[in-house]
């Protein structure tokens, strides 16, 4: 699976994405595109899925896991509405430069 890197410049600050990676889905007709890791204030983290919806759109969603009893327990996300922001532009921005601009903004 190809997988890309970006890096930020400037100097990162505690709660500062300094790292993207993508690595594409192999059938994106699922409506997953591909899965997302990030350096996030010096913790790495993994499968951060980006999906399309049916109008076109993507949009990030977080691993959970799920207990016996189904119930979700996220393993992580982002805990207001401006930190998912940042995750947002960082890792649709990141693979909109991949697939090019025919994959559109993304909405909320």
């Amino acid at each position: 699976m190809p997988e890309n890197r970006e890096r930020t410049s400037g100097t990162p600050g505690p709660h500062t994405i300094t790292e993207v990676r993508i690595r594409l889905a192999p059938d994106a007709t699922s409506g997953l595109v591909a899965f997302a890791s990030c350096v996030y204030g010096g913790v790495l983290l993994n499968d951060i899925a980006i999906r399309r919806d049916q109008a076109g759109h993507l949009f990030l969603t977080f691993p959970r896991k799920l207990s016996a009893s189904g119930r979700p327990h996220p393993l992580h996300h982002p805990i207001d509405r401006e930190t998912a922001a940042h995750f947002e532009a960082a890792v649709i921005g990141q693979v909109q430069r991949l697939l090019g601009p025919a994959e559109g903004p993304s909405e909320s």
